[in-house]
């Protein structure tokens, strides 16, 4: 049950708070850190631990060629964080190796039926009161939490839940890595219906169109998963995710007619404001600009001036202050897209080494599939932001270890196939 303990720290992502400063991001995932090392040691190579040297002298030769060195102690610190966080991520992935198929599989359905039972149970009040305590008591003293009830009614009709975590986005997107993670260990036709029908019933509670991200994910697997050449496959995952995109944009047409105006909010408004008659918060950005237009913008502006090491990792003050946006927040300013944040912090140039390094990991935990497991993570990372945190990379290493583990175990039957 090591695997579902850690899937949910990295959800939750508590952090350890001491006067008003962070001091350990993610704790319990941390704190569960050496366990996976117990669990995994005798898997583990001299080739792991040279991917994080290596990952390492790319960010710190991204945060060494940056413009300026105002912010060093915030870059140094994101640093160090996200080689933690890609650390747990290849312990993650490597504890989802030495599992058999079968006991993967259901450890990832426990997280995923967890999910999907806590937000029905929070939705009818079972759970929403210990949920929303805890909430204050882990996330209160650093951050805000989201209190915008007002604006669910108005979307889904009841407050969504936030099953213990800061805000209802990333109960999606721990749902999406998870479903989707489970599928990939095994596919079939039988538990795409299964997924397919747990994602409508979660569409229904959250009324995220996250979710129909997580519908072109398992397509995609599925068309992966089918007997043709690897040409056909990529052109028709690429033909569906253009023809979704066209016919997305033309359902949306309102929203989308017309991306300048949709610049200037951003350049205007604050991403949030505060109600203060409910003193609840709301969004004067969407969760689409936040996460299609505002990374994009922002990536745009940073490639004019530096685009090959961007702006070092860690560099959202940096970004603030070039910007100069209403909306002072540097997380926010940058946006929640993970794909956007890799040109935004490390360049063409850094970027492109960082993928490849990645990449190359991915192969040698057994990865087959890397084409596919690239398509997964990109549709993915744009739903969330915070490429240096645990908690992108826990969900990515779900994903990421669930496909090496398929890839492993059709491979063993392969050759016991071919041996006979």
């Amino acid at each position: 049950m090591l695997l579902v303990l850690i899937a949910w720290a990295t959800y939750l992502h508590v952090p350890l708070v001491s006067g008003g400063r962070l001091l350990v991001p993610s704790f319990p995932a941390v704190a569960l850190s050496p366990l996976l090392l117990l669990a995994v040691r005798q898997n583990l190579s001299t080739s792991d631990v040279v991917f994080l040297f290596k990952i390492g002298f790319v960010l710190l030769l991204s945060i060494a060629l940056s413009p300026g060195y105002s912010h060093i102690q915030e870059k140094l610190f994101a640093l160090a964080q996200f080689v933690m966080a890609l650390g747990i991520a290849v312990l993650v992935v490597q504890l989802m190796q030495v599992m058999s198929r079968a006991s993967l599989e259901r450890a990832l359905l426990i997280v995923c039926a967890l999910i999907l039972i806590g937000c029905l149970l929070e939705m009818f009040d079972v759970i929403k009161a210990p949920s929303d305590a805890f909430r204050a008591w882990a996330y209160g003293q650093l951050q805000g939490i989201y209190h915008a009830d007002a604006r669910d009614l108005n979307m889904v009709g009841w407050p969504r839940p936030k099953l213990f975590s800061e805000e209802p986005s990333h109960v999606t997107k721990f749902f999406i890595a998870s479903t989707n993670a489970w599928l990939l260990v095994r596919v079939s036709m039988g538990k795409a219906v299964t997924v397919v029908g747990a994602t409508t019933i979660m569409l229904v509670i959250m009324g995220s169109p996250m979710l129909i991200v997580s519908g072109a994910i398992t397509l995609s697997i599925l068309i992966w998963n089918q007997r043709v050449r690897l040409g056909v496959r990529i052109a028709t995952v690429m033909g569906i995710l253009i023809v979704g995109g066209v016919v997305g944009s033309y359902i949306a047409a309102e929203s989308y007619s017309n991306v300048a105006d949709r610049v200037a909010r951003i350049d205007e408004s604050a991403v949030t404001d505060m109600d203060e008659s409910s003193g609840e918060s709301t969004e004067r950005l969407g969760g689409d600009e936040r996460r299609v237009v505002l990374p994009w913008v922002t990536l745009a502006d940073i490639w004019r001036q530096w685009p090959f090491f961007g702006v070092g990792v860690g560099g959202k003050e940096f970004v603030a202050e070039y910007r100069n946006l209403s909306e002072s927040n540097p997380t926010l300013v940058v946006g929640n897209n993970a794909f956007a944040s890799i040109g935004i912090f490390l360049g063409i140039v850094g970027g492109t080494m960082f993928v490849l390094l990645v990449l190359a990991q991915a192969r040698n935990s057994g990865v087959r599939r890397v084409g596919l497991l690239a398509v997964v993570v990109i549709l993915f990372s744009h739903l969330i932001g915070g490429i240096d945190s645990i908690r992108y990379w826990g969900f990515v290493a779900l994903l990421w270890g669930a496909l090496a583990a398929g890839d492993r175990a059709d491979s063993s039957v392969t050759q016991l196939t071919n041996s006979r």
